[in-house]
């Protein structure tokens, strides 16, 4: 059986404590932990004891700052667990904090998948938003569900290919520079050909 024969608060933190055990420093705790467990000088504390309550101490400080990092804007799981990992946590503790939040609701990839789809469904077309959403860490189930609510894209490739080619010259090369840009926008080859053609006919309505 050990003694804490010390508890030193940090100097630029007052609510983190340098714990110290037979003089010797064991590790940091918060405020919250020293008063839960009723640690003070001269408490006699066994190794284990210790340990249980430092990772209960590092989970409630991960889950505060996983917390924090998701009120700034939506995040994926994905996304937090990178970032708490970032931070040096151990996976054990990012595990834990993971699920706690996921349990509480504060992430909902599914959720996030079908919001983020509608939001850009207007400027980009589903092979876009598939890359976007797979680089934010979604699984490919959640995409396909948010995918597979989104109608046809052909009114906001017609509206993004006449802003293209606003005060352009009608002419063939500028139709393909524009379909060479939906296409990186992540539109479909066939609602590209559709519009593309319908543009052609009218420029050719306007000439006679």
């Amino acid at each position: 059986m050990a003694v804490i024969t010390s508890i030193v608060a940090k100097k630029r933190d007052k609510n983190r404590f340098l714990i110290y055990i037979d003089n010797q420093f064991a590790c940091i705790l918060n405020d919250f932990s020293i008063f839960k467990y009723k640690l003070k000088e001269g408490k006699e504390i066994t190794e284990n004891e210790l340990s249980n309550i430092q990772l209960e101490c590092e989970q409630d400080i991960a889950f505060d700052l996983a917390i924090k990092y998701l009120s700034k804007y939506t995040k994926t799981e994905k996304e937090v667990k990178d970032y708490l990992i970032s931070k040096g946590y151990l996976p054990s503790v990012v595990k834990d904090v993971m699920q706690k939040i996921k349990n509480y609701g504060y992430i909902n990839d599914e959720g996030l998948a079908k919001t983020y789809t509608s939001m850009s469904k207007n400027k980009y077309g589903k092979n876009k938003i598939k890359f976007m959403l797979k680089s934010k860490g979604i699984s490919e189930e959640n995409i396909d569900k948010a995918l597979s609510e989104l109608e046809s894209q052909e009114d906001a490739v017609y509206e993004l290919a006449i802003k293209h080619l606003k005060n352009k010259e009608k002419n063939k090369e500028n139709l393909q520079k524009t379909s060479k840009f939906l296409y990186g926008r992540g539109f479909s080859w066939e609602d590209i050909s559709k519009t593309l053609s319908k543009i052609s006919k009218e420029w050719e309505d306007e000439s006679w």
